[in-house]
């Protein structure tokens, strides 16, 4: 009987132990808009779908990367804030998709292809820009 606990409980402490892998912003973030691509909504004409991912994904990643609640506050006070993190011709940047996503989710505006390309590539141009670099290496 000892022995049954003995073990039960070293195996429990050893779970325990066990280190949690943190997947670092910018991974996730890569990941989701590569999934978001391979989906083709605005080619299918899902044009609010595309840029609301676009811009939830790149929420996200500000959100982790910068440490504010980025999903809580508006395009404008996203860009307040990262003026103070970011050069200015990033912030720039990250505005127009976000706007422009906004554009698409509220006021029905349909953007033409070469700015849902061009969204996408902003934003995988920004996470490039202002990933954080690892420690390890």
């Amino acid at each position: 009987m000892l022995k049954k606990y003995i073990l039960n409980n070293d195996s429990k402490q050893k779970r325990t132990h066990k280190k949690e892998i943190k997947i670092p912003p910018h991974v996730k973030a890569f990941e989701k808009l590569n999934i978001l691509e391979k989906k083709q909504l605005w080619q299918k004409g899902e044009i609010k779908e595309y840029h609301t991912e676009i811009s939830e994904t790149m929420r996200r990643y500000i959100e982790e990367r910068f440490n504010f609640i980025a999903l809580e506050l508006t395009t404008h006070e996203i860009i307040e804030i990262l003026k103070t993190k970011v050069r200015e011709k990033n912030s720039l940047k990250i505005r127009s998709i976000l706007e422009r996503a906004d554009l698409a989710k509220f006021a029905k505006s349909k953007p033409v292809d070469d700015e849902n390309i061009e969204s996408m590539n902003i934003a995988k141009n920004f996470i490039k820009l202002t990933k954080e670099e690892s420690n390890s290496g």
